[in-house]
This record gives structure tokens, C-alpha cells and sequence, in this order.
């Protein structure tokens, strides 16, 4: 009668639900990084930082999108940094931003959720000294 009672008694406890993740790789974070005139930049110089620890993925994309870390989730703290020619040869519009975010964990904690940003950039003009021949 006792084996019984805790053979019923095992059967309906609930049991614990499997979670199956897939084996594929999700960004942290996606950047669409224009200059002023809505053009994609696509030669900025992007890095990052996940919880103080120095980021390692970033890919930049013809359409102006950088694709940040591989999985990290995390508090992101991120610097851009581009340059883009302006009709005198000698001088270049500098854009700059620092961008900080959270990425977290899916439900399942699999994947993280990749979030996107379109960062406004601070734009200042930078030339170079001409010299005497009017070189830069």
C-alpha cells in the first residue's frame, strides 16, 4: 500500500519542462549609422564595452549597419568615432556619439535580444593646415 500511495505521488508531481535553444548566434546590438544628409557611413571606427570588459565583434555592413558582440548581453557602453569628406579636400565632417544600453537574456536565457539604434551623431568640421602650395 506505501510503495502505491508514492508511485501516485510521483506520477503527478509536475515535471520540470525542457528547453531546447538553437545553435544559432544572435547579435547583441545593430547600429544603422548615417551622416547628415541620410547617406550610410560605412568606414566608422566602432568599439564597445560589455560590464567594463572590452568588446570584440563588430562588422560593418555596405548599408551603413555595424552589428555589435555575439551573445554578450550585458551593460553596453559604445563610442563611434567617423569622418566623412566635405567638398574642400582639406577639410572632413567628424561625427561622434557614445551610446549606453542594456542587452538582456530571452526568456530561456538561450539567445540575447538584439536590439537596434539609430544614433544621432555630433557633427563638427575639422581641416588640416594648407601650406604654402596649398596642400593640405
Amino acid at each position: 500500500m506505501f510503495f502505491t500511495i508514492l508511485s501516485i505521488f510521483f506520477a503527478c508531481e509536475p515535471k520540470e519542462e525542457e528547453i531546447l535553444c538553437t545553435a544559432d548566434i544572435k547579435s547583441s546590438a545593430l547600429l544603422d549609422l548615417t551622416d547628415q544628409n541620410g547617406n550610410p557611413i560605412i568606414d566608422a571606427e566602432v568599439s564597445y564595452a560589455v560590464d567594463g570588459v572590452e568588446g570584440t565583434f563588430v562588422e560593418s555592413w555596405s548599408n551603413g549597419q555595424y552589428v555589435l558582440g555575439e551573445e554578450e548581453a550585458g551593460d553596453f557602453v559604445v563610442d563611434i568615432f567617423a569622418e566623412v569628406p566635405t567638398d574642400d579636400s582639406c577639410c572632413w565632417d567628424v561625427g561622434t556619439a557614445t551610446l549606453e544600453f542594456t542587452i538582456e537574456m530571452d526568456d530561456n536565457e538561450c539567445h540575447v535580444v538584439t536590439q537596434t539604434f539609430e544614433p544621432e551623431l555630433e557633427w563638427a568640421l575639422a581641416c588640416a593646415d594648407v601650406d604654402e602650395n596649398g596642400d593640405c
